[in-house]
């Protein structure tokens, strides 16, 4: 019996067809919801710290633009709203924890002290939503992804960077996600501009091939991260922050020297806040470093000149005792030999005593029924 002849080209030519098929039906598949597939919290333990950074070979982490597979990989998404109280601290890379283990960081350490110290039976779980960058908008994107995990309290740290208007351009995760940001900004009435969402080629599998190979690639080193507990490469030596600074008194994302309640975004918390009244919400502003070298006269940091800075402080201050906002600033708790590599990083030790004030400023919420 004589084989058939296998025609070449008309393989090639189905395969690039179910390819094509594949590629520009990928976009009508969102309901599959593939991204919240992981093995975290299944296979691995969930992470603590939300995926970020830039050298998977040595910290079993990477950043990726997925923030539902971010979300999947964390702890919380194991979490049961129903047992317990559960408190959501978010902010930028000093929560996250640059140059710190996960147990030094903020949230780690406000878990143990609240475990110790609390007298009811219930538990106090502390979850670590911070991720690095400064905006209140990119908190918040992140914030109300998790809100489906049901916090009892949010403590949201910020600084003058981050609650200054247009933040989030700097901000990756919000400029790569166009339509979670959207719908954020829309459902809180937002006054920011919304951004150009993707087109219908952007969102082909051909297009979206790296976001897909960034979760796969999570999800591989899960393996590690659950070995090791490693999410993060700590190096021996860092370039420390800067203390000698510039005879320059400008701000970075100001032009002139006036600084007003219309410069922060500071409705991106005060729309969190009034839409969601069941959640306890503290604000925290963030320690900084206030330099004593050279020029320290005129600016407190790199990042801050004393005008501007203080001005922040006195407006913000006043805006949240006026909408009876819980506000604690602990801007210069933290000595500035304490800091490491920039003006917003502390050691564990300036961990300590940050955690020192919060514990007891949220305890006596904890404690109520």
């Amino acid at each position: 019996m004589q084989k058939p002849i296998i025609n070449v080209w008309r393989v090639i030519g189905k395969a690039c067809l179910v390819l094509l098929i594949i590629n520009f039906a990928f976009p009508l598949l969102s309901f599959l919801h593939f991204p919240t597939v992981s093995l975290y919290n299944h296979l691995y333990p969930g992470r603590q710290r939300l995926p970020f950074g830039e050298n998977p070979s040595l910290s079993y982490n990477l950043t990726l633009n997925d923030i539902d597979a971010m979300l999947a990989s964390h702890v919380v998404a194991n979490s049961d709203p129903g047992a317990g109280y559960s408190i959501f601290v978010i902010g930028d890379s000093s929560i996250w924890g640059t140059l710190l283990e996960n147990r030094d960081t903020v949230p780690a350490q406000l878990q143990n002290a609240v475990n110790a110290g609390k007298q009811t039976n219930a538990p106090v779980r502390v979850y670590n939503l911070g991720y690095p960058t400064s905006s209140v908008l990119k908190d918040l994107v992140l914030l109300d992804e998790a809100m489906q995990y049901q916090p009892d309290m949010v403590i949201w740290f910020v600084t003058l960077n981050s609650l200054i208007k247009n933040s989030y351009q700097e901000a990756p995760i919000v400029l790569n996600n166009p339509e979670k940001t959207n719908a954020v900004i829309e459902r809180y009435g937002l006054d920011t501009e919304l951004l150009p969402e993707r087109t219908y080629w952007e969102k082909t599998f051909l297009e979206q091939r790296r976001d897909i190979y960034d979760r796969i690639r999570l999800q591989i080193l899960g393996s590690m991260w659950a070995a090791t507990g490693i999410d993060q490469y700590i190096p021996e030596e860092y370039t420390p922050a800067t203390r000698d600074l510039e005879t320059d008194d400008s701000y970075q994302y100001l032009e002139g020297h006036t600084l007003s309640e219309n410069d922060l975004d500071l409705s991106v918390i005060t729309s969190f806040i009034a839409q969601n009244p069941s959640v306890r919400v503290i604000v925290v502003n963030e320690p900084i470093l206030i330099s004593s070298g050279a020029n320290s006269d005129l600016r407190y940091d790199l990042y801050y000149p004393r005008w501007t800075y203080d001005t922040y402080r006195a407006l913000i201050s006043a805006k949240f005792e006026e909408m009876e906002i819980q506000y604690i600033d602990l801007w210069d708790v933290v000595p500035e030999t304490l800091f490491t590599n920039s003006a917003i990083h502390y050691d564990a030790q300036g961990v300590d005593i940050v955690t020192e004030k919060l514990y007891s400023f949220i305890m006596k919420d904890i404690e109520e029924p």
